[in-house]
């Protein structure tokens, strides 16, 4: 605490033996101080903080966890967790999320649908869609269908519309299958637009087999709402939409949100890159 003051009063023109006389300070701790220098250790900290910084103004939504994450599989330098951790606290930094917004309600009327997916491991087969909602600035709604490969986390086709129909949910389905080659299986949740006969009948017309999680049990359709809700939390809720125009060409699918998730939720298989297909108004 008193060795900055000792040049202080050395610029006053005091001499340096009174000067640490009154200051209690030994002569050998003022000259080690003096001739300090940082550690290996301390000077890697030092020069990662800008990069650090760098990544956080550009994703201020990242927390440490995916911020080390990114630092993994881009060019720059390679940060743990920890070390992320503590460098975001020393800059007092940390990740800023967005409210969400309250979605409408559905309700479902259908019976009990078979879980083709549940107990299985090897999702090569198998394909995962979901419907979410995306909120304009007059508080109406617009609708994204998707479709996920859950095991090369891939996005194989997309529809945006004002209207959540089953023609919503089968034109994204028919996307993917116009482009990829087509599954063993397609698994959703049971809302109205997966359990209807247009969707049904264009299952049977590829000979898909279709799959329903239970409603309150999303599990089995995990990796597809969590890429919605990366989407949405890293793209959709940071800007502001007008019209469905607007999301079709302004709503972009970002390769980095697929790999970065993995990174975190599946650390034992990272990939090289996201294998991300589609982009939302292309």
């Amino acid at each position: 605490m008193g060795l900055p003051l000792v040049n202080q009063f050395l610029a006053q023109g005091y001499a340096l033996v009174r000067i640490l006389s009154a200051l209690k300070i030994k002569s050998s701790t003022y000259y080690n101080w003096c001739h300090w220098q940082p550690s290996r250790q301390a000077k890697r900290r030092e020069s990662l903080k800008p990069y650090i910084l760098d990544v956080w103004k550009t994703f201020k939504f990242y927390g440490y966890r995916r911020i080390a994450a990114y630092s993994q599989q881009t060019d720059g330098p390679k940060v743990s967790e920890y070390m992320t951790l503590k460098l975001m606290r020393e800059l007092g930094i940390k990740s800023r999320m967005q409210k969400r917004y309250r979605k409408p309600k559905t309700v479902v009327t259908v019976d009990r649908k078979p879980n083709l997916i549940r107990h299985l491991h090897d999702l090569s087969g198998v394909w995962q869609t979901d419907i979410t909602y995306i909120q304009l600035t007059n508080h109406r709604w617009v609708y994204l269908a998707t479709v996920l490969d859950p095991e090369k986390r891939k996005v194989l086709g997309y529809k945006i519309g004002d209207t959540m129909t089953a023609e919503l949910a089968t034109s994204a389905l028919q996307m993917a299958l116009d482009k990829h080659r087509k599954p063993l299986i397609i698994h959703s949740d049971i809302g109205s637009q997966y359990t209807s006969a247009e969707f049904n009948i264009k299952c049977q017309n590829y000979g898909l087999k279709y799959s329903y999680s239970l409603k309150g049990h999303p599990y089995d359709n995990g990796r597809m709402k969590a890429f919605h809700s990366i989407l949405k939390r890293e793209e959709v809720y940071l800007k502001a939409y007008e019209t469905l125009t607007q999301v079709q060409k302004k709503a972009p699918v970002n390769p980095r949100h697929c790999s970065i998730y993995l990174a975190i939720t599946n650390k034992n298989a990272l990939p090289s890159k996201c294998n991300t297909g589609a982009k939302i108004g292309s």
